[in-house]
């Protein structure tokens, strides 16, 4: 992919990750226990780490160079956790929701890992592949809510 394709694509992943900000925001209004909302927040606080730093990335490639990024950790882990699972009030509907919010994390992960194979660049391959493999950790963790949302009603998250 030449320069004015990648800038492109970078612009387009902009884009997605301000789209996902707001989504994981207006989906923690609609969550109704303390866990969801907190998991969903803090997704959208990733988006937007990764929103800013794509715009450092364009910034810096206007003189023809990559940035380095060393990746953003989450706050909460499920081994930090602990406390009782709660029910959420409206399983089916965040679940749908979390359905959309993987999908959207597996396309992502997808549009990083391709922008990866398609640069020559160390810090520019190494940027796009700790992105791939941040919304990779997205999707597996959405993914396990997904579960327990649908057969349980429960939020799991720092459990």
């Amino acid at each position: 992919m030449d320069d004015k394709g990648i800038l492109k694509a970078i612009q387009t992943a902009l884009r997605a990750e301000r789209a996902a900000r707001l989504f994981y925001l207006k989906a923690a209004d609609k969550a109704s226990n303390v866990k969801g909302k907190e998991l969903l927040l803090e997704l959208a606080d990733f988006e937007a780490h990764h929103e800013q730093k794509l715009m450092e990335l364009v910034k810096s490639l206007g003189a023809a160079k990559f940035i380095p990024y060393d990746g953003k950790e989450l706050l909460t882990s499920r081994a930090e956790g602990g406390g009782v699972s709660q029910k959420e009030a409206h399983p089916q509907e965040m679940a749908e929701i979390l359905g959309l919010a993987i999908d959207t994390e597996k396309k992502a992960q997808a549009r990083y890992q391709k922008l990866a194979d398609s640069t020559d660049d160390p810090l520019g391959k190494t940027m796009f592949e700790r992105l791939a493999q941040e919304e990779a950790m997205h999707h597996r963790i959405l993914s396990d809510e997904f579960y327990t949302l649908s057969n349980k009603g429960l939020w799991v998250w720092a459990e």
